[in-house]
């Protein structure tokens, strides 16, 4: 236990703490995974690059845990932040509870060696806790992965953790008690300890993040999107809302597998509406040339217009009460989830 251990039970401070930092954590979650997105695409790869902020996953029950300075507050904050998260629609589901709760107890496990704060002992536990979630993900969801691809991926989310995690904590925590925002529960930081001008940095890096999370829940996320249904917009004659029940009878039946880079789904039948015949409907112009596919939290994949005339096996499907795309032959980032736009350019 280190110098925060003297109570037994938390205290009401205590508890309103981890319950606001887990609530601004589950809630900008999403908005991370929409960022690890970006960085994908940047990157050219369907997936894996996106572990390089990984650490901004963490940072929460860090916070926590450094804050409180008790054992048991990161594993509660975790899990508290798992629950919000699934909660408000996050795209991993449930699991994201069990990955949030194993990310939290870790920070308590790792900050708990030393019995005084370390900033060394902050970064390490972050960076433990960071790539914990590709082994965990790898063991629920991702097969047929190479050991190598898993070994990059936790080998980025290790860096994340430590950086964005562990050091950005750190920082933010010291920041917040040496100007009196916050109370730590034992001790303060010496005056003078810390100043806002050199930690312009943290400063920076956390209004972008928190003005970056309010811009994407305004303009990108569309949590109450009906879950059978999308917008047909775009270079278009005649855009419209596509509802699946009004296709009833004019689905086909498919058989294909998914092949991806981080999971592999044997042969299945799918039940769907002909993509083509979706888009055909609104009458797209001479100029098209590309579709896009987006889903509520922003995530996108781009075909060839001409690609998906000539594809009428593409479907526009039912998965778990939310519209999937299912596309044989592409690759596995190309079966978008919870579609809620078609975008002809």
């Amino acid at each position: 236990m280190d110098d925060g251990a003297r109570e037994e039970r938390f205290g009401v401070r205590d508890l309103v703490l981890i319950a606001l930092l887990a609530a601004a954590g589950g809630v900008l979650s999403t908005y991370i995974g929409y960022l690890g997105n970006l960085i994908n695409r940047l990157f050219g790869v369907p997936f894996g690059a996106g572990q390089l902020i990984a650490g901004l996953h963490v940072v929460w029950s860090l916070l926590a845990r450094l804050l409180i300075g008790r054992f048991g507050s990161g594993t509660l904050t975790g899990l508290l932040k798992g629950a919000v998260e699934f909660l408000s629609g996050g795209t991993h589901g449930v699991v994201v509870v069990l990955v949030s709760l194993i990310e939290g107890l870790l920070i308590d496990l790792g900050i708990g060696i030393l019995r005084r704060r370390s900033l060394a002992v902050t970064m390490l536990a972050g960076a433990v806790a960071s790539a914990s979630n590709v082994f965990v993900f790898q063991a629920i969801y991702f097969s047929g992965v190479s050991v190598h691809f898993i070994l990059v991926m936790a080998g980025l989310a290790l860096v994340s953790g430590a950086v964005f995690g562990g050091y950005l904590a750190w920082d933010v925590e010291r920041l917040l008690v040496a100007s009196r925002i916050v109370r730590r529960a034992v001790r303060a930081v010496p005056a003078g300890a810390k100043n806002w001008v050199r930690n312009a940095g943290t400063l920076v890096l956390t209004l972008a993040l928190l003005g970056g999370g309010v811009s994407y829940y305004v303009n990108v996320y569309d949590p109450f999107a009906a879950p059978d249904e999308a917008r047909v917009e775009g270079a278009l004659d005649a855009p419209y809302t596509f509802r699946y029940g009004e296709w009833e009878g004019q689905e086909t039946t498919i058989r294909a597998e998914l092949r991806g880079s981080s999971t592999y789904v044997p042969p299945r039948d799918y039940v769907g509406v002909p993509l083509v015949e979706v888009l055909e409907a609104a009458a797209p112009r001479s100029e098209a040339k590309t579709v896009r596919v987006i889903a509520d939290d922003g995530y996108e994949a781009s075909f060839e217009w001409e690609a998906i005339r000539a594809a009428p096996d593409v479907l526009l499907a039912v998965d778990d009460e939310r519209l999937r795309l299912i596309a044989p032959g592409y690759d596995g980032s190309y079966w978008v989830r919870r579609v809620t736009r078609l975008v002809v350019e």
